[in-house]
């Protein structure tokens, strides 16, 4: 494929490299064309400090725009969180302008497309909202990028609070006057053409909206994938990346732990029913710090972006949906402690094995988020203690003698199940395991 040559740059811009030559070329306005090796920052006929390196786009709602806290109040004198700035990351900004990046890395309060200001968002409606709150996981995710990648990054603000994947549908395109100004997936492509569709791939954190309706839950994957599809064909790439995030928790008097655990578990198969692997990974989020009911704080923003950064740069190598440990097999054990076949000396387990494992970190308070459930959903509170294992690798889950009684065809196993499970399964290398569930269990005693 020939490389494309950039016909316009404006001052901060970060060109995506061509992966080929590891260069960018630019015509300049004397015609000729110029060859940008990776690096920077360079000097572009009126055009200064541009750099050239990866493009990534964050979309999605609120988590990703970023609503998290900047100060800790309850710490004396209240604690700021530090900033990941490096001036090697340019942001274009939801005024459509390049600049160095800084937090908060979305200001939908000066969006320049009219979508960010007809549906409700409560940065745009709340005078002063960015003073307070704002930290993204974009400013984590391109500092842990370029430690592993060692490029420039380029991000691009695409996000807007509390929308479902039905507000992304590409479909609206054909059905709404002036799509690319009046839909949240028009906006999108719209501010990825002002950069000549010259993008590594997308930074995507959606699905709390989804998960509350069920109705919307039950198409989120399929939903979730069309989008996958459809950006790639509109970009005419193939093989753009795209790197999202499993749901965390919701807080919350309501309940509707059906519509939660239907989109975390549609999140994790979309990588694991054999659809490109390669260059589509997902990140677990589950076990992330809070600031709010439903958005997660500084730190677990922060974790969430340095997650991101591992599928990113596994994509570049073929290898996304290898970047995150999820779950591979369940199986019953039980050993008799004596001789005997007195059931006082039998422990019954369940031994549960994973995918992409490096170690489990070990904590001292024990391991948390594993549960049994029937298929109406109701608990069965059978297991009395969860351990990793000596491999380091697999954890056995250990049962009371009541779950002899229990209907073998009616048990099921999750991991974070619900809208607000308490879980704390994390590789010694930082990566969070996936919530799945329900996966069925053979009681086989």
């Amino acid at each position: 494929m020939e490389q494309h040559v950039y016909s316009r740059v404006n001052s901060y811009q970060v060109l995506q490299r061509d992966f080929s030559t590891n260069k960018a070329l630019v015509k300049q306005a004397n015609g000729h064309v110029r060859a940008l090796e990776v690096g920077g920052p360079y000097d572009i006929d009126d055009a200064s400090n541009v750099l050239v390196g990866d493009v990534w786009v964050m979309a999605g709602q609120s988590n990703m725009r970023g609503n998290a806290f900047y100060k800790d109040p309850w710490t004396d004198p209240p604690t700021t969180f530090p900033e990941h700035f490096d001036k090697m990351v340019h942001m274009f900004q939801s005024n459509e302008t390049w600049s160095v990046a800084r937090e908060p890395t979305h200001r939908l309060d000066q969006s320049v497309r009219q979508i960010d200001h007809e549906l409700p968002d409560p940065s745009v409606s709340t005078k002063n909202y960015y003073q307070y709150r704002g930290i993204s996981p974009g400013m984590a995710f391109a500092k842990a990028y370029r430690k592993q990648v060692q490029v420039p990054v380029g991000l691009i603000a695409s996000t807007h609070g509390g929308t479902t994947m039905d507000q992304w549908n590409p479909a609206l395109l054909e059905t709404t006057e002036d799509p690319y100004n009046r839909t949240l997936y028009g906006a999108m492509l719209g501010r990825i053409d002002k950069v000549e569709n010259q993008i590594t791939g997308i930074l995507w954190y959606q699905g709390e909206s989804d998960a509350d309706d069920l109705t919307l839950s039950a198409k989120h994957g399929a939903n979730l994938k069309s989008l996958i599809q459809n950006t790639r064909s509109k970009l005419k790439n193939d093989q753009m990346a795209f790197a999202y995030v499993q749901i965390a928790r919701s807080v919350n008097m309501k309940s509707n732990d059906e519509g939660w655990n239907t989109v975390r578990e549609q999140q994790r198969l979309l990588i694991n029913d054999g659809w490109d692997t390669k260059r589509v990974g997902a990140v677990s989020s589950i076990d992330c710090e809070m600031d709010d009911r439903i958005h997660l704080s500084a730190h677990g923003l922060s974790v969430v972006g340095e997650r991101l950064a591992v599928v990113a740069a596994n994509s570049l190598n073929n290898k996304a949906g290898m970047s995150t440990p999820t779950f591979s097999s369940v199986t019953f054990e039980s050993k008799s402690l004596t001789d005997t076949t007195s059931r006082a000396a039998i422990q019954s387990t369940l031994l549960i094995k994973f995918e992409y494992i490096n170690k489990w970190k070990l904590y001292d308070d024990g391991v948390y988020g594993f549960s049994l459930h029937a298929s109406d959903g109701t608990l069965l509170p059978v297991i009395y203690n969860s351990k990793i294992q000596e491999d380091g690798k697999s954890v056995r889950l250990f049962l009371t003698d009541d779950a002899r009684k229990l209907d073998t065809k009616d048990v099921f196993l999750y991991y974070g199940y619900g809208m607000d499970p308490i879980c704390n399964m994390e590789t010694t290398d930082g990566m969070g395991l996936l919530a799945f569930g329900p996966v069925p269990v053979a009681l086989d005693y």
